[in-house]
């Protein structure tokens, strides 16, 4: 029987946040929480592949001499995610962190669903973080040098809104997947974590139908800090699963709501 409390190095503090050498992939990378995670994890030193349909702030990142490479992905197509991980090791060797991030945020009532919406939708947020962990865990494995696997929940995961059953139902998925891979990952010293964002200041939650949602939610009312978060806040939670900050931790969700999931309904 292998010794449970066997050591390891102690590290020191300004190798916590170095991911130099490191290769990290990102769905849905160029915009939103995703380039925010995209510019995260360039800053801290990893060769950053993002997967998009289109490249849109991903250029800024090239521009400032981070070492970014962009692949046309769309995600509901299993080939694109597989292309993806293979693309990662052809431009930078290997593959060490994949941030399942890309997803759609369209709200209906449970009558104007139909079967195309759900699977459209399941196919984005649910199915293909199944086929990203999948492809980045064989690759990892194969390594044999472990590695960091993050999903982007939601706070609908864990609580339900009004007109979200689907989105809510697809959040929630992720949760469980996160905990069920964590488990069977776990002896190939591959970690899998989730972030649960609540409410964030993106391009896409200034829409005018979206901002009435949430006041019928009472979503702003309700945070305890009292704001919504910044991109590079979820990014900064990402980076924290992703380093040897959190060595320890898998199987795990991190709220970033800012208090929401306080507030009692």
């Amino acid at each position: 029987m292998s010794n449970p409390y066997r050591s390891l190095p102690y590290r020191p503090f300004a190798e916590l946040l170095d991911l130099s050498g490191k290769t990290a992939v990102v769905t849905g990378g160029s915009s939103g929480i995703g380039f925010a995670i995209s510019r995260r994890l360039a800053e801290a030193g990893a060769n950053v592949l993002i997967g998009s349909l289109a490249p849109e702030h991903s250029e800024q990142l090239m521009a400032a001499g981070h070492t970014v490479a962009f692949e046309v992905t769309d995600v509901r197509r299993p080939q694109d995610i597989q292309r993806l991980a293979d693309t990662a090791v052809q431009r930078f060797g290997g593959l060490d962190i994949w941030i399942n991030n890309a997803g759609i945020y369209p709200l209906k009532a449970i009558d104007d669903i139909d079967a195309a919406f759900w699977d459209d939708l399941n196919a984005i947020n649910t199915r293909a973080v199944f086929l990203g962990a999948q492809a980045a865990q064989r690759q990892m494995r194969k390594q044999k040098s472990g590695g960091a696997i993050v999903n982007l929940s939601s706070i609908c995961g864990h609580r339900p809104m009004t007109n979200h059953c689907t989105y809510d139902t697809s959040k929630g998925a992720v949760l469980a997947m996160t905990r069920s891979m964590a488990k069977d990952l776990s002896a190939f010293n591959i970690r899998v974590n989730s972030v649960s964002p609540g409410l964030t200041a993106t391009p896409g939650n200034l829409d005018p139908e979206l901002l009435e949602q949430h006041r019928q939610n009472n979503v702003l009312d309700n945070i305890a800090l009292g704001r919504a978060a910044e991109p590079w806040e979820i990014a900064d939670a990402v980076l924290y699963l992703v380093s040897p900050l959190s060595s320890y931790v898998t199987g795990t969700d991190l709220l970033v709501d800012g208090g929401w999931l306080l507030h009692g309904s």
